[in-house]
């Protein structure tokens, strides 16, 4: 892509308020993007929030209303598979599989129903740049929003796997298949439960569920994830010889779950090349970047305190700024 085909990127109205020390930072980041030679994305639940999705806690929390009626539950209660192997039934007792299918049933409609907002097609320009050599995408959401906005499956790692696949909760074979519409299940108001036939193994009839690691899951099936590794693995091998300036851009990747961040840490003070941070975050506190990894390299680390969709729109908008001026 040429400068001039970057003058015609997305354009937006969102003009957002910021200060002069953050207004700093996004300059910086523009003159990041625009001399390295290969970026590599990592995005965590935060990134979806723009989209309209919730986020595991914190203010945008909003995975599943049914938890603001079990304060007994939380999230990592649901987000398990012992609900798989527990008595069909509706139930208000919570207490049924019918109770946790509702909950990626949900999770599902949300997720295939909501579109990838503007901030995924401005990393798919940005990764398309003609200095531009490689790209990859690192992410933990299971939403396929990667993938969804353009993104070639062979430069995505999906670490927690994807709701658009099932698997046999048995794993009466090492296989998954297309989710299609097995988690678009009705839901009974009352109870919270799904109330329509649950999705079954097409090999042995056992009940189906989604190819997504779970909290305790030891029947996660690896078999697309380890593909993904092994791409992943590809592209940092070809970084490591090739040795091109490398940016990482974490967006929204919080705390609780932290497999991103250190993945983005880690990575940036992998000796083995030279790379740039910018970690993108609205709580000022969780785009600090650790002091162990700032002294593990000597390149920039830039910590940008805002939501991933405003910072993509604010260092895009800078970057076609100083191509004009230069």
């Amino acid at each position: 892509m040429t400068s001039a085909s970057l003058s015609q990127n997305i354009e937006t109205d969102v003009q957002p308020t910021i200060d002069a020390a953050v207004q700093l930072l996004i300059e910086k980041s523009a003159d990041l993007v625009l001399n390295c030679e290969a970026i590599l994305f990592t995005s965590g639940a935060g990134m979806g929030v723009s989209s309209g999705l919730g986020t595991f806690r914190g203010v945008a929390a909003g995975v599943w209303p049914p938890l603001l009626k079990h304060p007994k539950l939380d999230f990592t209660d649901m987000s398990n598979p012992q609900w798989f192997r527990k008595s069909q039934g509706n139930s208000d007792q919570h207490n049924t599989a019918n109770f946790g299918y509702a909950f990626w049933a949900y999770r599902y409609n949300a997720y295939t129903s909501a579109a990838p907002h503007l901030g995924y097609e401005i990393a798919k320009k940005w990764s398309e740049l003609n200095h531009v050599k490689s790209s990859f995408s690192f992410t933990s959401n299971i939403d396929g929003h990667w993938i969804k906005s353009g993104w070639n499956e062979s430069a995505i790692m999906e670490c927690h796997g994807s709701v658009h696949y099932m698997q046999c909760i048995d794993s009466c074979r090492n296989a998954i298949w297309d989710t299609k519409n097995e988690l678009q299940l009705k839901v009974d108001p009352k109870t919270d439960c799904a109330i329509d036939t649950l999705p079954t193994c097409p090999y042995c009839n056992a009940l189906a569920r989604p190819n997504v690691l779970m909290f305790g899951d030891g029947e996660f099936l690896s078999e697309r994830l380890d593909k993904q590794i092994s791409n992943y693995r590809q592209f940092t091998s070809n970084i490591a010889t090739t040795k091109p300036t490398l940016l990482i851009i974490e967006l929204g990747a919080g705390t609780a779950v932290p497999t991103v961040r250190i993945q983005s840490e880690i990575t940036f003070a992998d000796p083995r090349w030279t790379a740039d941070f910018i970690r993108i975050n609205p709580f000022e506190e969780h785009s600090r970047i650790s002091s162990y990894s700032k002294k593990g390299s000597k390149r920039q680390a830039i910590e940008i305190p805002l939501d991933a969709l405003t910072a993509l729109i604010l260092i895009d908008e800078a970057m076609k700024k100083k191509l004009k001026q230069s």
